[in-house]
């Protein structure tokens, strides 16, 4: 087995147990939780996960109380949040509409970013699942070159929300361009959009 694919199993394994011991039971007492992105696709080359919880009730107070009590865990060492809903994003096409809550929880051999969307119904658009169907089924050569160029991506600090590349156009890449190269990527890309 590849490195990146053992790499990817042992991250999940461990983001699985954060999920049942931890996350789960507090995520799931303000509405109906949605674990997504690379987690979800067995794709992880880092600790991060993706997470959306949907609600009728969500409001600032709501958003408040909630980052109250991921604050409080033993486990938190970093804490970072926005009121997407009030003042939306400079780049609101690839960003959700709602309350953002971003924990740096300590578990296990890492410390693991999470991403968490409080949504209300109307707002919650499932993109964090998007690929699941097709990402799910491919063979482990195609993961491997998911895993590969998003490992080179990240190592060039063109990876992640900000930067050059995120991981939908990675996705996209290698599924639909059969890409396995940074420039390649890039070329599929532009070719795409024009």
């Amino acid at each position: 087995m590849h490195p990146l694919l053992q790499k990817q199993n042992a991250l999940h394994d461990e983001a699985s147990l954060l999920l049942e011991k931890t996350l789960l039971p507090i995520l799931e007492q303000y509405g109906k939780v949605s674990v997504g992105g690379s987690y979800s696709y067995k794709l992880l080359n880092y600790p991060d996960l993706d997470i959306d919880v949907v609600s009728d009730d969500v409001s600032k107070d709501f958003f408040a109380k909630l980052s109250g009590e991921l604050i409080r865990l033993d486990y938190t060492s970093k804490f970072k949040s926005a009121d997407r809903v009030n003042y939306p994003h400079t780049h609101s096409e690839k960003r959700p509409f709602g309350y953002w809550v971003s924990p740096d929880i300590n578990f296990g051999d890492n410390v693991w970013k999470l991403d968490i969307w409080l949504q209300k119904p109307e707002w919650y658009t499932g993109d964090t699942n998007r690929y699941a169907e097709e990402l799910l089924t491919i063979s482990d050569e195609h993961r491997t070159a998911i895993l590969l160029l998003k490992e080179e991506l990240i190592g060039k600090n063109l990876y992640g929300v900000g930067k050059e590349f995120i991981s939908v156009d990675v996705y996209d890449g290698v599924l639909r361009g059969d890409t396995k190269t940074i420039d390649e990527l890039r070329d599929f890309l532009t070719s795409a959009k024009s």
